[in-house]
């Protein structure tokens, strides 16, 4: 017997595919078309680039290394929320979510698995050719655990650390339920990332060739294959992240993108690299807004000017590029000029040649114009998944075979951080080439490599998790210029947060995280 699914869970499908439902009841629906599942899948489990979604990696931007705050902003009375979430998520305070508004991750990402899972429920028994059942198939277990290991990273302990540690709970159906739902281990869920990757790589594989890697919005085979190289990774599996990482660079036409090609941001504005026209691009997600809430939005403070008393109040920048991120670059890096961009100076003469905005690789009208929409309805994407990551995720498994002694990988991760680097530097530049034999130096320059490379695209703060967790240390300026210390100790709980309070209203089940104890130093 089909499993009927509420109206509550199928709601986009009611109002937009009622032609493929047949209704059960007044407020029941099964779907009798593979057509139906594709567009439930579409409208309940994707990320788009047209409205907002769940306020992805909104936080993230705030916890890691490669952001720092402005020591000379100023704001007034109407930007107190703002300034107030922005410190809470910049220093961890365990309390951030809570005054958070519409921001509940957790929620809002396991009603995109409810999508997922009411697609797989229905799949084997509505009329379509294999193929679309295939895809539908595919897609949805894509979906599935592209949210679960975005789950598990943030309310889970890293795999390498503890992967008996509490992760998040499983929930593989579309059945409503009202019992507790325990949570699994970190290591069972990741098993079932695994599983759910490999079975979707064997659905697309199914399809016919000319059907596997569209770019129509939907999850693809190379998709697919990346999210296995970076799962392998977290899971320290180094050899199969080498092979996936391979086979995006090697199996299909993707390319890294010469920034040698592009002009200054000065006179064209800035590149958008989260587009399809980027021959990097494998798969878009996301809305800009679901990214940039926390950094750009609500960092998007006013400045009146105190300098010349002018009556203008002018918007800017307060979250920057720290200067630890800052001295990774090398000075003909081109990455500098076109991934770190000059904010507007607080007199809105220009560019502010002092910072680089911890925002990145979104189209900005020029050097100093801050003209981003960044608004639900703005057609910008949020997140890319691109060829760069694979050749990332690749060196650096190939890095750490090199340090088990294998050796046979030491050329390999040279030639693929080599073959990155030619793209980001001057034609003829001799420090190009990467030559480091040393594991532990190789190792420790492929992690450099990718900090540089996927700077702010929201990565930084899983890396150092799964990296050993570093101690960490924001320093907050107030109106006043008054500075205070936050300091996140090494393996310090605030790398895992806490499980949002509405989660336990409906399960019974719900253990909640260690909550860290705060520490500050006030600076003068």
């Amino acid at each position: 017997m089909k499993k009927i699914l509420k109206y509550s869970i199928l709601i986009w499908m009611l109002t937009s595919c009622q032609e493929f439902l047949e209704p059960v009841s007044q407020s029941e629906y099964v779907p009798n078309e593979v057509k139906s599942l594709d567009e439930l899948l579409l409208g309940e489990a994707y990320a788009g680039a047209y409205f907002v979604d769940a306020n992805f990696y909104s936080v993230l931007g705030l916890f890691d290394d490669d952001v720092a705050i402005r020591r000379d902003w100023a704001g007034d009375d109407s930007e107190e929320d703002a300034v107030l979430q922005l410190r809470l998520a910049f220093s961890w305070d365990p309390t951030m979510l809570d005054e958070f508004n519409n921001y509940d991750v957790y929620s809002q990402v396991y009603e995109k698995i409810l999508g997922c899972n009411a697609a797989l429920d229905y799949v084997d028994g509505v009329d379509g050719s294999e193929d679309d059942k295939n895809r539908v198939r595919g897609q949805a277990l894509a979906l599935r655990s592209y949210f679960y290991w975005f789950l598990v990273n943030l309310y889970g302990q890293p795999y390498g650390y503890n992967a008996d540690a509490l992760g998040v709970p499983l929930k593989l159906n579309s059945d409503l339920q009202d019992k507790g739902m325990p949570r699994n281990t970190v290591g069972e869920v990741y098993d079932q990332i695994e599983h759910d990757l490999l079975e979707a790589e064997r659905f697309y594989k199914a399809l016919p060739e000319d059907k596997q890697n569209l770019h129509d919005n939907r999850v693809n085979l190379p998709f697919i294959q990346l999210m296995l190289s970076r799962v392998y990774l977290y899971m320290e599996n180094w050899e199969q992240a080498y092979v996936y990482g391979k086979k995006i660079i090697d199996d299909y036409s993707y390319d890294v993108l010469d920034l040698n090609s592009l002009e200054s941001p000065e006179y064209t504005g800035y590149y958008n690299f989260f587009t399809w026209n980027n021959p990097e691009v494998l798969f878009l997600f996301g809305n800009i807004y679901d990214v940039a809430r926390l950094p750009y939005y609500l960092g998007f403070i006013r400045y009146e000017n105190k300098i010349d008393d002018w009556s203008e109040t002018y918007n800017y920048i307060l979250p920057v590029a720290s200067d630890s991120l800052l001295g990774t670059y090398e000075d003909a890096d081109l990455r500098k000029i076109h991934y770190l961009m000059l904010p507007p100076s607080p007199d809105g003469r220009g560019a502010d040649k002092d910072y680089r905005a911890a925002y990145s690789k979104f189209p900005i009208q020029g050097v100093g114009n801050y003209n981003l929409n960044y608004n639900a309805g703005a057609g910008l994407w949020g997140t890319a998944f691109k060829v760069t990551e694979a050749y990332l995720n690749a060196a650096e498994a190939a890095a750490m075979l090199y340090g088990e002694r294998q050796s046979e990988y030491m050329a390999q991760a040279q030639n693929l951080m080599t073959d990155l680097r030619t793209k980001r530097f001057p034609l003829g530049t001799p420090s190009v080439a990467v030559t480091e034999t040393n594991p532990d130096a190789l190792i420790q320059l492929v992690r450099d490599e990718r900090r540089r490379e996927l700077c702010f695209e929201n990565h930084r703060w899983f890396d150092l998790r799964r990296y050993g967790m570093k101690e960490i240390k924001h320093v907050w300026y107030d109106e006043s210029g008054h500075a205070i210390e936050y300091t996140l100790q090494q393996n310090d709980p605030g790398y895992t947060l806490l499980i949002p309070r509405t989660a336990f209203t409906y399960n019974s089940s719900m253990v909640q995280n260690e909550i860290r104890s705060t520490n500050t130093d006030d600076n003068e």
